[in-house]
């Protein structure tokens, strides 16, 4: 399994550098005072829909009342309209029923238009959550009727310390200096730091030294230096 699946926060207390957005969250829940829409905008890898999973499951009633779509491949009108018409059903254990749609900025202009109008009538157990990496392309008729959570970049400090967590627990023999150079190069992504400290794992059974690390992620990224 990816370092990124295998280590994903299952709660808010486990994600890094949102802290204001998950405290935010964290006390919404705790009230029971969950909005119906959200939009979790901001650069890949920053933990909007790995945040809209822990809301998800948060006020779901189960799994089966959470229904995640890809936005990237199903984009359409009707795509929309068959989430709105298994809207009118409830959950089927009691709680919330929650739409998370990723990649939102991809829905096709009818297609937001019907999501307007989902957004304007949805029933009272009905939580959409909208995550996109393209805020502008969200039309403002759409963003007005979100709560609007802006992610952003994950400083280097604190993919450092999520990096060591997991060489900690992967048995790596990797130093600090290292993880520091993967966390610079990853510039915010934390998926992407760990995509890099997945792949240079494999160098000398999983105990590459600093100058291994830079040279073969400085080849993978294609730069020089």
């Amino acid at each position: 399994m990816p370092y990124y699946q295998k280590y994903r926060p299952e709660k808010f207390s486990q994600v890094i550098g949102q802290d204001q957005i998950t405290l935010i969250l964290s006390n919404q829940i705790r009230r029971h005072k969950v909005a119906n829409s959200y939009l979790f905008a901001g650069p890949s890898g920053t933990g909007k829909t790995t945040c809209a999973r822990i809301l998800a499951n948060a006020v779901a009633g189960s799994q089966w009342d959470i229904v995640e779509i890809d936005a990237a491949r199903f984009r359409g009108i009707d795509d929309i309209k068959d989430l709105a018409y298994k809207a009118n059903f409830g959950p089927l254990a009691g709680g919330m029923k929650v739409y998370v749609i990723d990649e939102a900025h991809m829905l096709s202009e009818p297609a937001f238009n019907a999501m307007l109008k989902l957004l304007e009538d949805s029933p009272p157990y009905l939580l959409i959550i909208l995550c996109t990496t393209a805020l502008g392309m969200i039309p403002e008729t759409v963003r007005s009727r979100c709560q609007l959570f802006e992610f952003q970049a994950v400083g280097d400090k604190a993919a450092l310390g999520k990096l060591q967590t997991i060489a900690a627990k992967e048995r790596m023999g990797i130093s600090n200096d290292a993880l520091r150079f993967i966390a610079a190069m990853a510039s915010g992504n934390l998926r992407t730091a760990e995509g890099m400290l997945e792949q240079v794992a494999s160098l000398d059974h999983g105990s590459p030294r600093t100058k291994e690390v830079k040279r073969f992620l400085q080849q993978k990224m294609n730069i020089g230096g």
